[in-house]
Formats: C-alpha cells, sequence, structure tokens
C-alpha cells in the first residue's frame, strides 16, 4: 500500500535555502518511493518573471546523502500567477517507519511576491 504525506504551505524566502515543513513518516513505512514539491506565485508576479528552483531533502534520521530535486522551470509571458505543477521523483530508500524529512526550497531568482511551496513524501506500507 502506497500512503502520501504532504507539508503545509510555507513562503519560500526567494533565493534563500527556507524550510518548508517536516514530514513525519508513518511507523507502518517500510520505503520511500518518491517525493514532490511545487511552488505557487500569486498574482503580482511581473512580465518574464520565471519560477524554478530546487528542493532539498534532508534527514538526520537517516544515512543519506541531502537530496537535491530541480523544480519545473514556470515563465510568465504578462502578469498574473505562476504555478509549479508537482512533479515526483522516484527514488527507493529503506526505511524503519517514524523517521523525519525536512524539505527546502530555493528559488533561482527573487520574486515580486512572495511565494509559497509544500512538498510531499510517497512512502510504501
Amino acid at each position: 500500500m502506497r500512503h502520501c504525506q504532504c507539508s503545509a504551505a510555507t513562503a519560500t524566502g526567494d533565493t534563500t535555502k527556507t524550510s518548508i515543513g517536516s514530514i513525519t513518516l508513518t511507523a507502518k513505512a517500510k520505503r520511500i518511493v518518491g517525493f514532490g514539491a511545487y511552488a505557487t506565485g500569486g498574482a503580482g508576479n511581473t512580465t518574464l518573471e520565471n519560477v524554478s528552483g530546487i528542493l532539498e531533502i534532508e534527514s538526520g534520521d537517516l544515512s543519506l546523502a541531502p537530496q537535491q530535486y530541480p523544480l519545473d522551470t514556470v515563465s510568465l509571458t504578462g502578469t498574473g500567477m505562476a504555478t509549479l505543477s508537482p512533479r515526483i521523483w522516484a527514488t527507493n530508500i529503506p526505511v524503519a517507519g517514524g523517521e523525519v524529512l525536512t524539505g527546502y526550497i530555493t528559488l533561482d531568482l527573487a520574486q515580486t511576491i512572495n511565494p509559497t511551496a509544500r512538498w510531499f513524501v510517497i512512502t510504501e506500507e
């Protein structure tokens, strides 16, 4: 059985590496099979303002190097709102259950408005 857990929507901090929340894996989790994230820029983005960046996953509970995943790039051709659609990166990381993982976002470009982001983890139980 697969299980998806999501963080709360959190301000990104633009070009500064910013925590967008921690997720505690369920006790039944046996392996992480995927990660994902998206960022949303609200009304107020300016013409030709790109939204792109990197999702990083870290955990003091797991013996793994920080995982880095590129976000999709969205380019505005006019003013308005931009949203990065969620992408799922497949992984195969064994876990015991109960580990805490933290997601970080670093955008490539400062934004006119302060966008939010959330991330998620998919486990197999």
